[in-house]
């Protein structure tokens, strides 16, 4: 199973994140100006964007550059580079912040990993993991954890570890009731019968 880190153009991670990552035996791939924070920390294996946010292009590096008119974000286009690599599982920084539509683009990229069978998790002050069928997770108690359907709606067969649980529970976009929960134990689990969601888990 190969690993891969994304770096995206977000708001930049803190120091104590990116000095806490482990770079090792990963697939590295950076996405335009997220060169700009990363840099002092690792190489990356290759640079791609259309480079309309970068400070300055490193020699150091290899390029990949795109027209700025293009169809796809610089974070699709990351994606589907490390799938390319090989990449099975990998951690996305800088998907926060921004515009808000990119910030939204960005979640949704969890969704498009899926769709490639790569297990992708957005790493920050919040995790998020796109959900279809089951997750159990290592948490902190009182940490919140919050529960969006990704489709339409969503069907929650059953939780635990948190303080309002849900059994048989249907959510959709008029219905997100699922928002702002406890973890009430250092394991939570959740259940996805129908539909897919975004788990949001507070880490910092």
């Amino acid at each position: 199973m190969k690993k891969g880190l994304i770096f995206l153009n977000g708001n930049a991670p803190s120091e104590e994140i990116l000095k806490s990552i482990d770079y090792s035996d990963k697939i590295i791939v950076c996405a335009d100006g997220a060169y700009d924070y990363l840099k002092s920390y690792v190489v990356p294996d290759i640079l791609l964007g259309d480079f309309d946010s970068i400070n300055s292009v490193p020699q150091n590096v290899e390029i990949k550059k795109f027209p700025v008119d293009k169809d796809y974000t610089d974070g699709h286009l990351a994606i589907l580079e490390i799938k390319d690599r090989g990449a099975t599982e990998i951690e996305i920084y800088g998907a926060f912040g921004g515009r808000p539509d990119h910030e939204y683009g960005n979640f949704a990229l969890l969704a498009l990993a899926s769709s490639l069978n790569i297990k992708a998790v957005i790493k920050g002050d919040f995790d998020i993991y796109f959900v279809t069928d089951e997750i159990k997770l290592s948490v902190k108690k009182n940490m919140t954890v919050s529960i969006a359907p990704y489709s339409d709606s969503a069907h929650i067969k059953t939780t635990e570890g948190l303080k309002f649980s849900a059994t048989s529970l249907v959510l959709n976009k008029l219905h997100l009731i699922g928002l702002s929960n406890t973890a009430i134990s250092e394991e939570i689990y959740v259940s996805v019968e129908e539909g897919s969601i975004l788990l949001f888990v507070q880490r910092r």
